[in-house]
């Protein structure tokens, strides 16, 4: 993903419109709880064509509005993940995540993550809790 310091080819408007069409996030469905399911596929996000900024604007309007009544579950789907093509990057990820409301965190209560590959596991048994924590 382009930091927004980085030259983006694709306008903010184009960038928003091809995170809409690609349907990267998508509210779909309910767990076994009656979560409502933002659910991510990592394969088909566009790293290399958006920027950090216009991801959390696109989250901000687009889907955190519909994530308001209650709780919640994510779904990501890591299959088919590069990191030279459709991986963010660890800093945009903090980012975006540093950028959600209190009040969406608060009603986040699962995080399911599919497939991850090896590096990904390690990554995430080692730096994921302090990555990903309040503190």
């Amino acid at each position: 993903m382009n930091s927004s310091s980085s030259t983006v080819t694709l306008s903010q408007p184009d960038q928003e419109h091809l995170l809409d069409k690609l349907e990267v996030f998508k509210i779909q469905g309910r767990d076994k709880r009656g979560r409502k399911i933002l659910r991510v596929i990592g394969k088909i996000f566009p790293a290399r064509l958006v920027s950090s900024e216009v991801v959390k604007k696109y989250l901000q309007e687009k889907i955190f509005p519909k994530l308001k009544e209650g709780p919640f579950s994510v779904v990501y789907v890591h299959t088919g993940v590069q990191r030279s093509e459709n991986f963010p990057g660890i800093s945009a990820l903090r980012s975006i995540y540093d950028a959600v409301p209190i009040n969406v965190k608060d009603d986040l209560e699962a995080v399911y993550f599919v497939h991850p590959s090896l590096q990904a596991r390690l990554f995430l048994a080692t730096f994921g809790r302090l990555l990903f924590s309040g503190g």
